[in-house]
């Protein structure tokens, strides 16, 4: 029998721009209707952004696809996970776009899975299985003493079969503010029965074979950032830098020197990663740039916002062997080239 989730070490969140929260376990948060293909927004996307202190700049890159996954439910928008590729599907996670399977070589949608707005990024275990955690969607009965916590499915994506789905329940005196935080569910997966779940100021252990769940000790409350730093993402920190009246970020790392003002996504596999940059304060020029080894290798201007008044909402970017991804606009997903793709794996 798989033992229960044994956390060990400091751990980090990251929500949106808020500092990070640190305690003592390590929790490696993994990092939300028919998918119609439409288009891109007939507005014309702004002016490639490059770094004028990169030597060599950098080639701008179109998309191998992009896609709407509208209708999207109006719901408010609290997530847009990091795509999470599993075989040939690319699996999406956002508070109005739910749960959606993308094929991965075209980009249209295999299956769609109702997830809610504070629902979990997709958590891969036992090789090709994925586990879900979301709120509830219909009423369920908790053992006495106890209350629902969250639901869950565990699922294989490429079959479309659920393997298992049910809810998970704490003690009563467990649960305090937990679910009712505003925060959405993170996940940290020991093995193929036991869970690591956060949701606001809250960890769990969750059994996923008898649905029972323990709240563990709290993360103290995060340190205050210092001025400079303008994002928190999955423990790296993001530095705006200003030079000659122009306004660079910087993680002070592997990722290149970037124009722009803040970071609205980023993730990064040793030197290689991408991260989604705002350039300027019109909440309507935002960028993805790919990099490795410190050099910027592309740029690729997001479509403008279907909001007139700007973009307002979370973004998620994702890095594989071969491929960029990123989830906007609650419902937009593009796929691209890596620039180190056909390079050999380190």
């Amino acid at each position: 029998m798989n033992g229960p989730f044994t956390p060990s070490g400091p751990f980090t969140l990251s929500e949106g721009r808020r500092p990070e929260s640190k305690g003592a376990l390590l929790l490696a948060l993994l990092c939300a209707c028919g998918g119609e293909h439409k288009p891109p927004p007939a507005d014309p996307p702004p002016a490639p952004i490059r770094d004028a202190d990169d030597a060599g700049a950098p080639s701008t890159i179109e998309p191998r696809w992009l896609v709407d996954l509208s209708p999207l439910a109006p719901r408010p928008e609290l997530a847009a996970h990091a795509p999470v590729v599993v075989g040939d599907r690319v699996i999406v996670a956002g508070s109005r776009a739910d749960y959606r399977a993308l094929d991965l070589a075209t980009g249209a949608e295999a299956w769609h899975r109702p997830g809610g707005a504070s629902l979990s990024p997709p958590t891969v275990i036992a090789g090709r299985e994925v586990v879900l955690v979301h709120d509830c969607d219909v009423a369920v009965a908790a053992p006495r003493g106890r209350a629902v916590l969250a639901c869950f499915d565990w699922i294989d994506p490429l079959a479309i079969a659920a393997r298992k789905a049910g809810s998970l329940h704490v003690a009563e005196a467990d649960l305090g503010v937990c679910t009712s935080s505003g925060g959405v569910w993170r996940l940290v997966s020991a093995n193929p029965g036991s869970l690591g779940i956060v949701r606001g100021p809250c960890l769990f252990d969750a059994d996923l074979r008898t649905g029972a769940a323990t709240r563990l000790h709290d993360p103290p409350p995060p340190p205050e950032p210092a001025d400079d730093v303008v994002a928190v993402i999955d423990g790296t920190r993001w530095y705006q830098v200003i030079e000659h009246g122009k306004s660079y970020v910087t993680d002070r790392g592997g990722a290149p020197r970037l124009p722009g003002l803040t970071v609205l996504a980023a993730a990064a596999r040793g030197p290689r990663g991408a991260v989604v940059v705002r350039a300027d304060s019109s909440l309507a020029r935002d960028y993805l740039a790919a990099y490795e080894g410190g050099r910027l290798g592309w740029t690729w201007p997001l479509p403008a916002p279907p909001d007139p008044a700007g973009r307002g909402g979370p973004v998620g970017v994702a890095v594989t062997d071969q491929d960029v991804f990123v989830f906007f606009d609650a419902g937009r997903v593009a796929r691209f080239t890596a620039p180190w793709a056909g390079a050999t794996t380190d």
